[in-house]
């Protein structure tokens, strides 16, 4: 009995461990088990994280490239409808991005025909309420603000696929700075471009203005300076003799204020332009004692013009310009001067002309020299002042010094007078004079009144002034009243000369030479011009005129004109 109650008694203990085993092994399953689960949900966090990454990393790289694309494309043209289109179009490339709208007030920019770009599909927000990114569900609108001001919207609608708000609106805040800084550069341009237009069309207002003030002017002018010169060769008394000199100097003065207020204006125009010719010292010094010698005389000055022994007698230079620097200081120094002198000295110094004007005048205070060279200042500009004047001429100075790559410098003590000096380069000559050239000119003088001559203007005082100084050379010529009746003439007759009005009605001179050239006529054309800018001489040229008279003119400048064509 004892053995089989022991055998059972083991049996049961093995029983038992078998059970405690089985109830460990079970345990540790489930431990097992549940780790497992927790390693897979660990696993499965994981690789969703990897990919949201991934993803986040593949969004950033397509709104990368998108800004280098199109900011290259927005700097090297315009601002377009085809650009915008593309650029809401590539937006969607994004797996985030599923469409874009991108709306523009209309008329923002003139070169964009439409202002909605996209899926129009898509309803947002009207664009004056939205100020910042705003969420609407799915949809995202994202204000434009150039200058300040909100000009439009992009509207995405955006798969989020777990990615965070904050991440799209910043990346999507580059695209809409993009799109803000290319309508910011592009507004720029188009201001540039209107103002670079209207400053282009004052500028050809500008030079309408003076052109055709300057005809206006002279035109009548060399009706005044014509007749007073065609008086003073007729037989006067000494009374009339006087009343022609006081006409004649007052069309001088008249004619040296036209010139200044015109000179002005084209320096101011970018008009003025420098006429380089032959010229010699002697002519200079003539034209300067002819207008200046009898004015001092009045006022009881002396004056006195004196020549360097080494000065070049000829150059090559704009005569009318250096002519005018003269004019101009000489005729202040005899208006501020009541007692004294006035004299000019010229030399040649290191290649450049060099000439100064004293007087023993009123001189300069030291505030007014501050302003010396401004335009339209005086000292005195009192109704009761006793010196008149536009106050242009030392400014006219001043600029003509500048184009001539000169210098003008003045020293004056109040009450004791003032000294000018200039100096301005200018090219030498080679002396013209010649037995040879003295015979042709005099041989070319005796036949001038075997010359055929057609005269074409409009303006019967100037056909009067130019019949009557031919009339000296025994010229009697013909005149046409227009460019179709000169064009006509011409056409039909042989002439050796032709002078030619350059403004008129029906046909102005222009338009008449263009269409002689055109036929084959070969014949010298003069232009008669008032006009004195280069663009009006280069005109004159171009249309097929051989030269150009200018108004006003002298008998003088007419003989050469003749002795050169005839």
């Amino acid at each position: 009995m004892s053995l089989v109650s022991a055998l059972e008694h083991k049996l049961k203990r093995q029983i038992a461990a078998r059970k405690e085993a089985e109830r460990l092994l079970e345990e540790k399953s489930l431990v097992l088990f549940e780790t497992n689960q927790h390693l897979e949900l660990a696993l499965r966090q994981l690789e969703k994280s990897s990919n949201a990454n991934l993803r986040k990393i593949e969004f950033q790289e397509q709104i990368d490239s998108l800004l280098i694309d199109f900011g290259r494309a927005f700097l090297r043209k315009n601002l377009d409808d085809v650009m915008l289109s593309d650029l809401a179009q590539s937006v969607t490339n994004s797996y985030l991005i599923e469409s874009s709208r991108l709306i523009l007030p209309q008329n923002l920019l003139p070169q964009l025909k439409v202002s909605d770009f996209g899926d129009k599909s898509i309803q947002g927000k009207v664009v004056d309420t939205v100020e910042e990114p705003e969420w609407d569900g799915e949809l995202l609108t994202m204000p434009l603000e150039v200058e300040k001001v909100i000009v439009g919207v992009l509207i995405l609608k955006v798969n989020l696929h777990g990615q965070d708000h904050t991440l799209i609106e910043s990346q999507l805040l580059l695209v809409t700075e993009l799109i803000c800084s290319a309508i910011t550069h592009q507004l720029a341009i188009n201001r540039n471009v209107e103002s670079r237009n209207r400053a282009e069309e004052s500028e050809r207002a500008t030079r309408d203005f003076v052109a055709m003030i300057n005809h206006e002017l002279r035109t009548p002018l060399n009706g005044l300076l014509g007749s007073a010169e065609l008086l003073n060769d007729t037989v006067l008394t000494d009374s009339q003799k006087e009343i022609v000199n006081n006409l004649s100097q007052s069309g001088e003065f008249l004619r040296i204020i036209i010139n200044d207020l015109l000179d002005y204006s084209k320096i101011n125009a970018g008009m003025l332009e420098l006429i380089p010719k032959k010229f010699s010292l002697d002519e200079l010094r003539n034209t300067i004692e002819s207008i200046f010698v009898n004015r001092a005389a009045e006022k009881q000055l002396q004056f006195d013009v004196t020549i360097s022994g080494h000065v070049p007698r000829y150059f090559v230079g704009d005569l009318e310009r250096v002519t005018q620097l003269f004019v101009n200081l000489i005729g202040n120094a005899i208006k501020f001067t009541e007692h004294g002198y006035v004299k000019v000295d010229i030399g040649w110094k290191h290649g450049q002309f060099v000439f100064s004007v004293e007087d023993t005048g009123i001189g300069i205070s030291k505030s007014a020299k501050e302003t010396l060279f401004e335009p339209f200042t005086q000292a005195d500009r009192s109704s009761s002042r006793n010196y008149e004047g536009t106050g242009l001429g030392l400014a006219i100075c001043k600029k003509l010094v500048g184009v001539m790559d000169g210098n003008i410098e003045a020293k004056s003590e109040l009450d004791k007078g003032t000294t000018f000096r200039v100096e301005i380069p200018l090219e030498l000559a080679e002396d013209p004079q010649s037995t040879s050239h003295s015979k042709e000119d005099f041989a070319a003088e005796v036949t001038l009144s075997s010359l055929k001559i057609l005269v074409v203007d409009d303006i019967k005082m100037n056909q009067i002034i130019i019949q009557q100084m031919l009339k000296k050379f025994e010229i009697m010529p013909e005149i046409a009243v227009n460019g179709v009746e000169g064009f006509q003439y011409a056409s039909q007759n042989y002439y050796d000369v032709v002078f030619m009005d350059c403004r008129m009605p029906i046909m102005d001179g222009f338009e008449a030479t263009e269409k002689l050239r055109e036929d084959g006529y070969d014949r010298t054309i003069v232009a008669l011009t008032a006009g004195t800018t280069l663009e009006e001489r280069e005109r004159c040229i171009e249309c097929g005129m051989d030269d150009i008279l200018s108004k006003p003119y002298t008998a003088k400048d007419l003989k050469e004109m003749l002795i050169k064509w005839g």
